[in-house]
């Protein structure tokens, strides 16, 4: 059977001297695929078949095996592609997507890799964008974190964000405090519809303060294995 899928190329597989396996993200699942010759830098399917490009695949189906037949260029992500951070940015968003993937295969995470993708090409502030994504993909990892009220006994009257409870305290329920715009940039975080960000203007110092927390959340709670971080941070500096 043929038909046509929209995705993102997660993934390379070398497959003999000219070929490879493609892994595809789409919207409704992912896709190994067979891409005969693509390899070789003058193919109609090199291109289409990187890293990153985000393409329309024609593929034949036939006994759980699909092979590519032809594909379309929809966006391969050309700033990116010359810088290291965008793409250091980008490649630890996919490898973080496909982790949480792994666990949760909610289509929402497609789109929220493929907006992420889009928003870091077109300039948007790649830490910025990383930490929003973090945020949104707790989630699907059944650890969101509580931003309405006090995690002990329901206040409104919120003072810091803590660690341990996964959330906000009162200043009743903690005898520290956090800095009031951190506790409204995270909510921010977790609120801001990704699609129609813009710009993004927060100062570097807020910025790292909540990314050190997030990556403590993240370690703390979630068990994924994120050393692409490590190296995308380790550029950005």
């Amino acid at each position: 059977m043929i038909k046509k899928i929209k995705g993102i190329v997660v993934k390379e597989i070398a497959y003999r001297d000219t070929s490879k396996i493609i892994e595809v993200l789409t919207n409704d699942g992912m896709y190994s695929i067979v891409a005969r010759g693509a390899k070789k830098v003058n193919s109609s399917l090199f291109l289409g078949t990187s890293f990153l490009s985000y393409s329309e695949f024609c593929i034949y189906e036939r006994d759980n095996i699909s092979t590519l037949k032809s594909v379309s260029v929809m966006n391969n992500f050309k700033n990116t592609l010359k810088d290291i951070v965008r793409l250091g940015a980008s490649s630890y968003l996919v490898n973080l997507c496909m982790q949480v993937y792994k666990q949760n295969n909610n289509s929402d995470i497609y789109n929220i890799l493929l907006t992420g993708i889009n928003k870091i090409d077109i300039g948007i502030n790649t830490l910025g964008i990383i930490n929003i994504i973090e945020i949104k993909l707790l989630k699907y990892l059944g650890l969101k974190l509580n931003l309405d009220e006090c995690q002990v006994c329901g206040s409104k009257d919120i003072s810091y964000l803590s660690l341990d409870y996964s959330g906000y305290l009162c200043k009743n329920c903690s005898k520290t405090s956090t800095d009031k715009k951190i506790l409204k940039l995270i909510k921010l975080y977790d609120k801001v519809d990704l699609n129609k960000l813009d710009s993004f203007n927060i100062s570097n110092e807020y910025l790292f303060v909540l990314d050190k927390f997030i990556d403590e959340y993240y370690s703390k709670y979630t068990g994924l294995y994120l050393d692409s971080k490590k190296f995308f941070k380790s550029i950005l500096i």
